[in-house]
């Protein structure tokens, strides 16, 4: 069985990115990825926008995965959309965030649940600054 691999893409947005830290977010993210030895399971990007800028920064951590051979990828008018695997969008992100991001949603797979978007119906919670 092949690693998961995933995909960190940090919003670089001239509103909810560079005027909330997203370069250091990257940087500390880089080395998050080194400490843990968790380089050859992602890697980094920036995003320009995701939309939500009065959240921001966000943080998508989103799983690579492949389609199945012979699966309807393609070959008509639309593509269908891919698998979506362990996918997260992290808002308000911050630099003391980043250690569990690394450790349970990319190395252990599981979205960590108290810092995504993405919390299910019975659980909005009011969101801190």
């Amino acid at each position: 069985m092949t690693a998961r691999r995933f995909r960190i893409v940090i919003c670089r947005g001239p509103e909810c990115g560079d005027r909330r830290g997203s370069a250091a977010l990257h940087d500390a993210f880089r080395g998050a990825l080194d400490a843990h030895g968790a380089r050859d399971h992602a890697e980094l990007a920036w995003q320009s926008c995701f939309g939500r800028c009065t959240q921001g920064p966000n943080v998508l951590v989103r799983e690579v995965v492949s389609p199945e051979p012979g699966g309807l990828t393609g070959g008509g008018f639309a593509t269908m959309p891919g698998p979506r695997g362990v996918t997260a969008l992290y808002n308000r992100f911050d630099e003391s965030r980043i250690v569990p991001v690394v450790v349970q949603h990319v190395l252990g797979g599981q979205i960590v649940r108290t810092s995504s978007s993405d919390r299910g119906p019975l659980a909005l919670a009011p969101l801190t600054p």
